[in-house]
Order: C-alpha cells, then sequence, then structure tokens
C-alpha cells in the first residue's frame, strides 16, 4: 500500500513573494491566468503580539475522498494510490462540474483547451523522485512535502491543512 503524500504550507512564515506560483508556472507551462497555487492576501493580524501581513497560499490539498473526482460525470479525474489527485485532460469534457463541486476554489479552467486544471503536485517530478517545484523554489522554505506521517513527525501536531479535512 503506497503511503500518502501531502504538501503543508506555514502560513506564519510565508512573506506573499509569489515564488511558489512562479514556480509552479513554469514547472508545468500553465496558460497565463491559471494558478494552481494561488498566493492570497490574508491581511493584517497579530502574531505573536506584533502586526503582520499575512497570506495564505491555497492550493488543491489533494482530498482523501475528492468532490471533484464525484462530480466528474465522465470520470475524468481519478487518485493515485498515493493520493494525488489527478485530471486526464484527454477525458475531461470542460463541464466545470468539478470546479464547482471543489470546496476549497482551487480548480481552474483552461479556455484555450477547454479543459479543467489544478494542482498535482507535479507527479511528474514525484515519480522521479524529486518535490514538487513549489516547495524546491520557496525562497521562505514554508512549503513542506512528503508522507503525512513524516510530516507531522517534522512539524509537529499544529492544525495543518489536509485534504481530508471535511471530506
Amino acid at each position: 500500500m503506497a503511503k500518502k503524500l501531502a504538501m503543508i504550507i506555514d502560513e506564519e512564515i510565508c512573506w506573499g513573494c509569489d515564488t511558489c506560483e512562479l514556480a509552479c508556472k513554469q514547472e508545468n507551462n500553465s496558460p497565463e491566468g491559471s494558478r494552481w497555487i494561488q498566493v492570497r492576501t490574508k491581511g493584517v493580524q497579530q502574531i505573536n503580539g506584533k502586526l503582520k501581513l499575512t497570506y495564505s497560499p491555497a492550493r488543491c490539498l489533494q482530498c482523501s475522498k475528492p468532490p471533484c473526482k464525484d462530480a466528474c460525470p465522465v470520470n475524468a479525474i481519478s487518485q493515485r494510490p498515493d493520493g494525488i489527485v489527478f485530471i486526464h485532460p484527454e477525458a475531461c469534457i470542460g463541464c466545470k462540474d468539478c470546479i464547482e463541486a471543489c470546496p476549497f476554489g482551487v480548480m481552474q479552467f483552461d479556455s484555450e483547451k477547454g479543459i479543467a486544471e489544478k494542482c498535482h503536485l507535479c507527479y511528474h517530478r514525484i515519480d522521479r523522485g524529486e518535490r514538487p517545484a513549489c516547495v524546491d523554489k520557496c525562497v521562505g522554505r514554508c512549503i513542506y512535502f512528503g508522507t503525512i506521517e513524516k510530516l507531522l513527525a517534522q512539524l509537529g501536531n499544529k492544525r495543518w491543512k489536509f485534504g481530508s479535512e471535511g471530506q
């Protein structure tokens, strides 16, 4: 049985540089306007007694029971044994049902190709033994990747966002 992979972003140390977005676009040759990872500004918050401008990089959480997969009428979305949720572009009919079903609002529609797209954790890099491009290029070192067990052992029991939440 394959171990489930995950990506955790420590939003407390993200400074909103957008390097992860750029790395993703370059690695996956995404069209203009497509954002498989989106650095959203949360605003000013008090952290450890100090005011700080905070950011929330949003991305597909690779849900354990992906609602996008269940919503697809043509079974164009599958889930690998390692947990990565993948859209098969040749099978997608562009109905956008999966985009509407995503509880995190992170799926995209490529109007040129007429298909849905989303983060797939750079599965092609993982299959070569590498980490996703956003993880390697993050200058703030706030993006972590590995098995859920390894990440929790490394980072502790802080409440992290995983795709299994609420799914």
